[in-house]
């Protein structure tokens, strides 16, 4: 397994863990009757947080595994395999953000709730390129 194949399965489970817990938990603070909207904002700083120090742990870790693999540039093959995913992963988003503006037009909600909606939208965009991208690698595209 190449370290950039290694990247996108860290970058998917950290991803799939971290907003898997918060998108429903801030589903449920979001609907309670009395918002405290600072709370919110702070659960949501403590995610992206955490997103990101385990996503550094775990590369540094990686990294540090193999330093030989980590260093060598990118080939052709992986080129193209993050091409192709991150088109994938456009048009998805695309559909996402199309579906979201349509929800707030014709439903009643409040910015935070819209806001969360849209950052849905781009995180399963990325969990989709990142997907994509290991399929890409196991398929030897």
């Amino acid at each position: 397994m190449t370290f950039r194949e290694k990247k996108a399965w860290i970058t998917l489970i950290t991803l799939v863990i971290v907003f898997g817990v918060y998108f429903p938990f801030m589903a449920n603070a979001y609907h309670t009757p009395d918002q405290n909207f600072g709370y919110l904002t702070h659960t949501a700083l403590i995610a992206l947080s955490a997103f990101l120090v385990m996503e550094i742990v775990l590369l540094v870790v990686v990294a540090l595994r193999s330093p030989a693999d980590a260093r060598t540039p990118k080939d052709e093959r992986e080129l193209m395999i993050e091409l192709r995913a991150n088109r994938i992963a456009y048009f998805c988003l695309m559909v996402f953000v199309i579906v979201s503006v349509f929800l707030m037009i014709h439903e009643h909600g409040g910015n935070w709730g819209w806001g969360h909606l849209f950052f849905l939208s781009v995180i399963l965009a990325e969990v989709i390129n990142f997907a994509t991208q290991i399929v890409l690698y196991r398929r030897g595209a």
